[in-house]
């Protein structure tokens, strides 16, 4: 089985929660769409957790590329910005040994940021945030001679490719395209956002592709908001959205 949330946010308790209910076997994926850190107080842990979980796939989300660039020299405030929480995954990740920082760094380095999945014959595209308009798969490669890190930044925070008209538009043989996503909390949407409850948004389009918001705001913490997670079953290569698993 695939298996598919996004943006926990530091929440170790519902991330274990949900790895107890999902029953995660070896001939499972379980696909995490960026945004494993910050706000909430384990991003750390989770992330070493997920290192040693070859079945467990990250992305890169903004809050893990704000980690990049601040480690990195190229932005040493936004991370910091008490909005943004990133206060607390320093304190973390400082308390680190040398060898499981490089573990950080060179799992985040590496992370997946695009991925198209083919499931019996449906086709599926994964990202954080947004719309990309390269039909290939994409990994963070931040390290790499010749990345372009604000390109990086635009992708996972979509201030480009965040744009749900291309879905739209997508080239024939392209369609139906599954795009599943997180980053924008899908309370968001509703017209009274403190009202809303929180659960997966979907939207489909006349040429039969589909948008699917993940981000159930699971980073408003303790009693608020969601970590949810659906499903696509190998066999028949069906997204199950009635299921959906919502961690509170």
């Amino acid at each position: 089985m695939i298996y598919i949330c996004s943006d926990i946010h530091g929440l170790y308790d519902r991330y274990e929660k949900l790895l107890k209910e999902i029953d995660l076997q070896d001939s499972d994926t379980l696909y995490i769409l960026g945004d494993m850190i910050d706000r909430g107080p384990d991003g750390i842990r989770i992330l070493m957790d997920m290192i040693d979980r070859p079945n467990v796939i990250g992305f890169l989300g903004n809050h893990e590329h704000m980690m990049m660039m601040y480690l990195f020299g190229y932005d040493t405030v936004s991370w910091l910005l008490p909005f943004n929480g990133g206060k607390e995954t320093l304190k973390a990740f400082e308390k680190l040994s040398i060898d499981d920082k490089r573990k950080i760094l060179e799992y985040l380095d590496k992370i997946c940021v695009v991925k198209y999945l083919t499931v019996a014959g449906h086709r599926y595209c994964l990202t954080h945030v947004g719309i990309y308009d390269k039909q290939e798969d994409l990994y963070c490669n931040f390290t790499a001679k010749g990345t372009n890190v604000k390109m990086l930044q635009d992708l996972v925070w979509g201030e480009k490719q965040y744009a749900l008209g291309m879905i739209g538009t997508c080239p024939e043989e392209l369609c139906p395209t599954t795009y599943l996503t997180g980053h924008i909390m899908t309370r968001r949407y509703a017209d009274d956002p403190m009202e809303a409850d929180d659960e997966i948004v979907t939207a489909v389009f006349s040429n039969g592709c589909r948008y699917v918001d993940l981000d159930c705001g699971c980073a408003l913490g303790d009693g608020m908001g969601k970590l949810a997670c659906v499903t696509i079953d190998e066999e028949t290569g069906e997204l199950d959205l009635e299921n959906a698993l919502y961690i509170d």
